[in-house]
């Protein structure tokens, strides 16, 4: 079995002094802080045994590249307190600045491909959703569903997305870390219900989501 951590680096710029806050109805973070979700979820989920890959997509321009330094750092200072080892992956997004002229309707599709090689049977996927172009978040989604449907023993653990909330002249930003992994399955619920089917499974989502 090996731990996936699956993210997108933040697009604006990173400003030390005014970073956002984080914080969660839906986990225990204790006392710390962190630059991204995703390094809590690496934290709060991995020890020295396991076999741990960091998949970390991002667009090609300057913010980003500088934000995921400081991630990488971050993530490798939780790596060592924990006494443990990862792969990191560097995926970049297609560049709309850039490739404008050579984007069409197979440029998200070969992303989709980038990032779904990577998953292989017996994962368990822990995803931040937080970041990045509308695009790359279908297509990350996209990729962990084929993988759970296709791949064997393959299992999203937990994903998560942080809504943020800018603050006023008295409050600081913060932003929510929620647990939306019934979302993801959901999702695979819906793409396996049949024609015909919708009032049935109308029910049965009323009755699970509650």
């Amino acid at each position: 079995m090996r731990k996936v951590f699956f993210s997108t680096v933040m697009m604006t710029p990173d400003e030390p002094d005014k970073r956002v806050i984080y914080q969660s109805r839906d986990f225990d973070m204790g006392n710390r802080n962190y630059f991204a979700p995703i390094s809590y979820l690496l934290d709060a989920n991995i020890d020295e045994k396991d076999d741990i890959l960091i998949i970390t997509t991002m667009t090609q321009t300057i913010n980003p590249e500088k934000n995921y330094k400081i991630l990488r750092k971050e993530m490798e200072e939780i790596l060592v307190a924990h006494k443990a080892k990862a792969t990191f992956v560097e995926i970049y997004e297609p560049d709309h600045t850039k490739q404008r002229e050579e984007m069409d309707s197979l440029t998200f599709s070969r992303h989709f491909q980038e990032i779904s090689d990577y998953f292989q049977d017996g994962d368990r996927i822990y995803a931040d959703m937080t970041f990045g172009m509308k695009c790359n978040t279908i297509c990350s989604m996209i990729a962990m569903s084929y993988a759970a449907k296709a791949g064997k023993d393959v299992d999203v653990d937990c994903m998560v997305y942080a809504q943020y909330y800018r603050g006023d002249t008295n409050t600081s930003p913060t932003s929510d870390i929620i647990d939306i992994t019934s979302l993801f399955y959901i999702n695979t619920l819906v793409n396996n219900t049949k024609p015909g089917q919708k009032k049935s499974t109308d029910e049965f989502l009323r009755f699970m989501i509650g």
